[in-house]
This record gives structure tokens, sequence and C-alpha cells, in this order.
């Protein structure tokens, strides 16, 4: 992937969000073990700016994040489906860890959001290169 065709959109301790205004794309990368606060502010962050520059597809890299908490993962769920719903998203591709409890956590927040209809289809993967063939693909 060409970061030069990224921009810097947040940068956080516990996030960095890139922009790719040409594909229309954003590229989340979590890590850590983040509180309440700083996680809910930067998925409101990452909804209403997906919402603003009409963003279609979502890279999201959760390599390395701790799952977190299951209050937060309702809330991300109902806050972000409430958000994203009225999006022009068509895909978001899931980077998970290997830890086990960290992709049930997400999971999770996808089995709640998605009592929401959104205008995406999303998927798992173990690689990024996997997660952007799919993303870019056309079938």
């Amino acid at each position: 992937m060409n970061l030069q065709l990224f921009e810097k959109s947040l940068e956080r301790d516990c996030v960095t969000i890139r922009h790719n205004p040409e594909d229309k794309m954003i590229w989340n990368q979590w890590r850590g073990n983040i509180s309440s606060g700083p996680l809910r502010e930067a998925m409101i962050f990452a909804c209403d700016f997906t919402i603003t520059h009409e963003v279609e597809l979502i890279l999201a890299d959760f390599t390395f994040m701790l799952p977190p908490s299951l209050q937060d993962q309702t809330w991300i769920a109902r806050n972000a489906a409430d958000i994203l719903q009225h999006s022009k998203l068509s895909r978001v591709a899931n980077v998970m860890g290997s830890d086990i409890f960290q992709q049930i956590s997400i999971e999770t927040i996808y089995e709640i959001a998605f009592r929401t209809p959104l205008p995406c289809e999303s998927r798992d993967f173990l690689s990024t290169g996997d997660a952007l063939e799919w993303l870019f693909s056309t079938e």
C-alpha cells in the first residue's frame, strides 16, 4: 500500500486514521488497551469523517488493539451504526489480530451494529494484503 496516497486525519496514542481521497478510503490503525473516553471519541471522529468525506472503503486494522470492554463494544456498535447508516460506505475490511478475545469483541460489535440497516458489507481478514485485495475487487 502506498502511504503517500494517504493523508493523516487523526493521530492519537491509540489510533491513526489516514485518508486517501482518490480512492474514497480511510485506513484506521487501532492499538493498545484503549480506555472508554479516547476510544469513543476516536470512533465518533472516524464515523463523522466517513460521512463528511463520502468514504466508501474502510481498512480497519485491529492487529495491535486489545479487546474493548463489553460496554464499549455495545456503545460503539449502536453509535457507529446510527451515524454510518447514512453513509456511502460499501465495504469495510477488518484486519484481526491473533487474540481470540479481540476477534470475538470485533464480531460482537458488528453483530450489534448490523441490527441497523447499513449500506456496507464487512469481512474479517488476517492480513492487510488479503483485506486490500477484497476492498478493491469487483466481485
